[in-house]
C-alpha cells in the first residue's frame, strides 16, 4: 500500500512538473491556436510596475499562455464544452442547432435589429443610382451585388434563444427594393440563394463556415462575370466547370468558423460538400478591361477564383480601406489613391455588400466616387 501511494504521489509530482518542464523546453510540439488569440509577452520588470502591481498581473498572463501544452489543454476544454454542455468559448460565433454555427451581426441583420430606416437607405439608393447615371455617361458601369446571408438562408438552425419575429423591416429588403425601382444594376443574390433552397443539387452553406460553400461561390462567380459582360457590353472569359467532386471533410473557408473553436480532434463531422473543378475560357479583348470592387469579406472568395487575374485588372478595396493587390507587398489604402484616375482608368466599379454592411453601404465609397466626379 505505501508503495503504491509513493508511486501516485511520483505520478502527480511529474503531472504537475511536465508542463513547466514543456514551457522550458518546447520539447513536444504544441498546435497554434487559432482566432483573435494574442499571446501575451514576458512583461519587463521596473520599480513602478512591480510597485503599481502591474507587473505581476501581466506575468500571470505571460505564464498562463506560456505554460506547456496550454494549446493543447484549451482545445480538450473547448471539446468537452461543445459535447458535453453545447457551448463554445469564443464571444464572436453563435453555436446553433445542430452545430450550426453563425455570426452575431448576421442574426442582427436578419431580424432586422439593426435596420437604419426607410430615408436612409433610400439616400443610399439614390447616390447610387447618380454614380450609375455618371459613370453610364463616361461609357463605364456600375453594378450592386447584394451577397448572400446564412442567417437569411438558414434560419431554422439560429438558436431559440437569439430568435424574433420575422419583419419586412431589414436593411437587405428596403435595398433589394429600392435599387431596383430606381433601376440600379443589382444582383440580388440573398434572394436568389432563398429561391434555390429547396432544388440546389448541393450545399450553399456549409455547417462551420460564415462564408458561402465553394460550390456557391463558384457559381455566384460565373453569374457576377456573366452579369457585367451582359451589362457593359465587355467580351469576358466564360467560367468553365470540368467536374464535381464531393467530400466529408470542410475545406476552404467551409471550416472558417470552426477552424476559430480551436477543438481538440481535427474538424467536426460535416454533410458532405461539392468542390468543383474548374477553369476559365481564354477569349477576352487586350488589354483586360479594368474592375474596381469594393466590398467586404464575401469578395475574397470571388478574388481567389482568379476573377481580377483572368478575366479583368483592377483593385479590391476591402472595406473601402485596404487596396489589393498592392496591399500583398506594401499596405496601401484608398485614401491614398487618386480617385479621378481611378474613375477613369475603372470600366466597371462594383459595390458588394452582405447583409451586415448594408448598415454603411458602401463604407463611403459611393461619397467619395461622386466628390471625385
Amino acid at each position: 500500500m505505501k508503495g503504491r501511494k509513493t508511486t501516485l504521489y511520483i505520478l502527480f509530482l511529474i503531472a504537475l512538473l511536465l508542463p513547466l518542464f514543456q514551457m522550458i523546453t518546447r520539447l513536444f510540439p504544441e498546435p497554434m491556436l487559432r482566432g483573435t488569440f494574442v499571446r501575451h509577452n514576458k512583461p519587463a520588470l521596473t520599480a513602478e510596475s512591480w510597485f503599481n502591481g502591474n507587473f505581476q498581473s501581466e506575468y500571470e498572463l505571460y505564464v498562463n499562455d506560456s505554460l506547456g501544452f496550454h494549446s493543447n489543454l484549451v482545445k480538450m476544454r473547448n471539446l468537452f464544452c461543445i459535447k458535453v454542455f453545447h457551448q463554445i468559448n469564443n464571444n464572436s460565433v453563435v453555436l446553433g442547432k445542430d452545430n450550426y454555427l453563425y455570426e452575431q451581426d448576421y442574426i442582427d441583420a436578419h431580424y432586422g435589429t439593426d435596420f437604419i430606416g426607410r430615408d436612409s437607405i433610400l439616400q443610399q439608393v439614390e447616390k447610387t443610382k447618380k454614380l450609375q447615371d455618371a459613370l453610364e455617361a463616361r461609357g463605364k458601369t456600375l453594378v450592386v451585388f447584394l451577397a448572400p446571408s446564412k442567417a437569411d438562408y438558414l434560419p431554422e438552425y439560429i438558436p431559440e434563444l437569439l430568435r424574433k419575429a420575422e419583419t419586412d423591416s431589414t436593411n437587405h429588403k428596403l435595398f433589394s427594393q429600392l435599387l431596383k425601382q430606381h433601376g440600379v444594376n443589382v444582383i440580388d443574390y440573398n434572394s436568389y440563394y432563398l429561391s434555390q433552397k429547396a432544388s440546389t443539387p448541393y450545399p450553399l452553406y456549409p455547417q462551420y463556415g460564415i462564408h458561402w460553400s465553394k460550390y456557391g461561390t463558384v457559381h455566384a462567380t460565373d453569374s457576377l462575370v456573366r452579369y457585367i459582360a451582359g451589362k457593359s457590353g465587355l467580351q469576358l472569359p466564360r467560367l468553365i466547370i470540368d467536374r464535381y467532386e464531393v467530400s466529408d471533410n470542410p475545406q476552404f473557408t467551409d471550416y472558417d468558423l470552426g477552424s476559430i473553436l480551436n477543438i481538440a480532434g481535427g474538424p467536426m463531422k460535416s454533410f458532405p460538400l461539392c468542390y468543383p473543378e474548374w477553369h476559365w475560357t481564354s477569349d477576352t479583348i487586350s488589354p483586360r478591361p479594368t474592375l474596381t470592387v469594393v466590398s467586404d469579406s464575401y469578395y475574397w472568395e470571388v478574388y481567389n477564383m482568379q476573377i481580377q487575374e483572368k478575366c479583368f485588372q483592377g483593385w479590391f478595396w476591402y472595406y473601402n480601406s485596404t487596396v489589393y493587390p498592392e496591399s500583398f507587398t506594401k499596405e496601401t489604402f484608398t485614401n491614398e489613391m487618386d480617385m479621378k484616375e481611378v474613375i477613369e482608368k475603372s470600366d466597371v466599379i462594383l459595390i458588394m455588400s452582405t447583409t451586415p454592411g448594408l448598415r454603411t453601404f458602401s463604407w463611403g465609397a459611393i461619397d467619395n466616387f461622386l466628390k471625385a466626379l
